[in-house]
């Protein structure tokens, strides 16, 4: 019954504008909110299929989520606490990765995770999808999203002009 509704005001002509008008604005001036907000805004002009945000505290896809970007959030956590409480955001696709992984060192190797999760996931299909990956250097400290980076499915290393 919840699901019949919800599917019926998101499929309302007059859903994504009214979305888009009164969406939550950033309130706490952190450079994580600014990330946010341009990962929504890259991901809505390049039309990528999803978000992606490697989280340990799940800060960075809760807020996410409170923006209502129109694009799924994949949210990759080394924390299993962390993606059951994200469980419960909308629109977040929480993952757990243990950290053994993730090279936390080499951020290609992240995008690379990213990758294959979203694959995996179903939020990318094709190897010309773009993903959109946001994350936080030191990896680890909350609060410390200060990267966006817009990656093909296929990986960090592929590239068409088309794109």
């Amino acid at each position: 019954m919840q699901q019949r509704i919800i599917n019926r005001v998101e499929g309302d002509k007059h859903y994504a504008t009214y979305l888009r008008n009164n969406r939550p604005k950033i309130t706490d001036g952190s450079s994580a909110s600014a990330i946010i907000l341009a990962a929504r805004m890259i991901a809505r002009n390049v039309n990528a299929k999803c978000i992606a945000s490697f989280t340990v505290g799940g800060d960075t896809a809760r807020k996410a989520s409170m923006k209502r970007p129109e694009q799924p959030i994949l949210a990759i956590s080394p924390m299993t606490e962390t993606c059951r409480h994200l469980a419960m955001s909308w629109g977040v696709y929480p993952h757990y990765c243990p950290e053994e992984n993730i090279n936390v060192d080499n951020f290609r190797d992240m995008l690379w995770v990213a990758c294959e999760i979203g694959k995996e996931k179903g939020l990318v299909s094709d190897d010309t999808d773009l993903l959109v990956v946001t994350a936080g250097f030191p990896f680890g400290t909350p609060g410390a999203a200060n990267i966006i980076r817009v990656i093909p499915a296929a990986g960090p290393t592929y590239w068409d002009a088309t794109l």
